[in-house]
């Protein structure tokens, strides 16, 4: 089972670079993401069973599915789906409080780690909430809320293979240097989707007007006799 995890995990970890790198809306954007996701099912599926760490797997998949549904779903609507993916992050929310407040085992470092990702989850939970009170979501929101989950679900990757591999980095290189460029790399799409002309820009390309330009190339042949 550990074995299954950590081929998981590895090829999570490339398919989520795969889906970063790649122009998105394009094929091979969609493909790496689902990728990921299958891989993201294994992995947390395994560490559920091996670890007996429900609560973390839970947090794993609820982003990585949350993330994948959202475009699925048509622009404006909900379902059940979205329903009770709030009432699993509520639950994990308030699990992930109670740990904190309740172990006496746990380093300052790793209460702060527990406490952000409680914080977070009640966050998640207030954008659920948000959202199947506003029926849905549609242009940037929508994207936007693809865009922070999947980078969410890769930090979660990135901080495991971090913890697990701290002690064969090299001395020059920080063990958290992946850690602080995922969380970057978060920041930046987010703050790219939501304040700037991309989303605008990428629609265009991904649009109609590819269709015109289609379009124009075929009626070229035809105007020209």
């Amino acid at each position: 089972m550990l074995t299954l995890h950590i081929i998981a995990g590895s090829f999570l970890l490339l398919f989520g670079i795969g889906a970063l790198s790649f122009a998105k809306g394009t094929t091979r954007h969609r493909w790496s993401g689902n990728l990921f996701f299958l891989s993201m099912l294994i992995m947390a599926g395994s560490a559920a069973l091996f670890n007996g760490g429900l609560t973390m797997a839970l947090l794993t998949l609820y982003y990585g599915s949350t993330a994948w549904a959202v475009v699925l779903r048509k622009e404006r609507s909900v379902g059940a789906f979205e329903f009770i993916a709030m009432l699993v992050i509520i639950y994990i929310s308030f699990d992930l409080f109670y740990f904190v407040y309740t172990t006496t085992e746990l380093s300052a470092t790793f209460k702060t780690i527990f406490t952000l990702h409680a914080v977070i989850a009640a966050m998640a939970a207030c954008l659920d909430a948000k959202m199947i009170l506003s029926g849905g979501l549609s242009g940037k929101h929508r994207m936007v809320r693809h865009t922070w989950r999947a980078c969410f679900a890769l930090l979660g990757a990135v901080m495991s293979f971090s913890a697990n591999t701290s002690d064969r980095w090299p001395d020059f290189i920080d063990s958290n240097a992946l850690i602080y460029l995922m969380i970057g790399v978060l920041f930046y799409w987010v703050i790219r989707v939501l304040f700037t002309n991309w989303y605008n820009q990428i629609t265009d390309v991904l649009g109609s007007s590819v269709l015109l330009k289609r379009l124009m190339m075929i009626r070229r042949p035809a105007n020209s006799d």
